[in-house]
């Protein structure tokens, strides 16, 4: 038995439609993928994954290397570093300071003001220092224009117009020297910057260095000293005779008249 397919079952067949038509039409054919292709971008592929975080390690390293790198740039910034420090400066108008020496005796430095920084607390910058040792009349008193304090170890360095005076028995001399140090626990003013003084009588001195001992009550001076001391004058026949008799001798008092 045969079939025949007649021109009316052919017809009867879908056909796509015009738009659907256009579409398809409209489609690229891309060339399927060739095995050395595929290959290649393989090889691209895993180069890329090495590549990329190898570029990411050095762009790291190039930006932390280029922050930590001193330009010309960053040098003259850093003369402007301690600004902030200048304006937290700590200063004071009249200071004191006072104590006791190891050997018990008082001691008091006072100024007209006094700077001090909040990184460094036991350094004290002073503007006209006065410091005095002891008490009553045996006192030994320096003055100088600046000066810088260290607390903890009780130590005044003194610079500028330095003028000490010291006692020497009942005397008092002046000395002046350029700067000199003042050991407030061991009681020692020295200067190795040359010193020159007077006494109260008119006596002068010089010398390369002084070291006065205020617990001891004497100086001593070293290197080119010079001194003119003028010798007391013997009293005159009147002012002997104003100061009364000579004292008796031993023996005068038993004598018969």
């Amino acid at each position: 038995m045969s079939t025949v397919v007649t021109d009316n079952e052919t017809s009867a067949a879908p056909r796509p439609q015009s738009g659907q038509r256009r579409v398809l039409e409209s489609l690229t054919m891309r060339a399927r993928t060739t095995g050395d292709k595929a290959a290649a971008r393989s090889r691209l592929v895993r180069r890329l994954r090495i590549a990329l975080p190898v570029t990411g390690l050095l762009l790291v390293a190039i930006f932390f290397f280029s922050t930590n790198s001193k330009t010309g740039e960053d040098a003259r910034l850093e003369d402007f570093e301690d600004l902030s420090a200048i304006a937290e400066e700590l200063r004071m108008s009249s200071p004191r300071f006072s104590g006791v020496d190891d050997g018990g005796k008082p001691f008091e430095i006072t100024a007209s003001a006094a700077i001090q920084k909040p990184n460094v607390k036991d350094l004290v910058e002073l503007e006209n220092p006065r410091a005095v040792q002891g008490e009553a009349s045996d006192t030994n008193i320096v003055t100088a224009r600046s000066g810088l304090y260290r607390s903890d170890e009780k130590i005044l360095e003194l610079s500028d117009e330095v003028t000490l005076e010291h006692q020497v028995g009942e005397e008092v001399y002046i000395f002046r020297s350029p700067a000199a140090t003042v050991l407030i626990d061991d009681q020692i003013v020295t200067s190795d910057a040359g010193v020159g003084g007077e006494g109260p009588k008119g006596e002068t001195l010089q010398a390369d260095r002084i070291k006065a001992y205020h617990g001891e009550g004497r100086v001593v001076l070293q290197g080119n000293v010079r001194m003119r001391i003028y010798p007391k004058s013997k009293p005159s026949p009147q002012q002997a005779s104003d100061d009364g008799p000579p004292p008796l001798k031993e023996g005068d008092a038993n004598q018969p008249e």
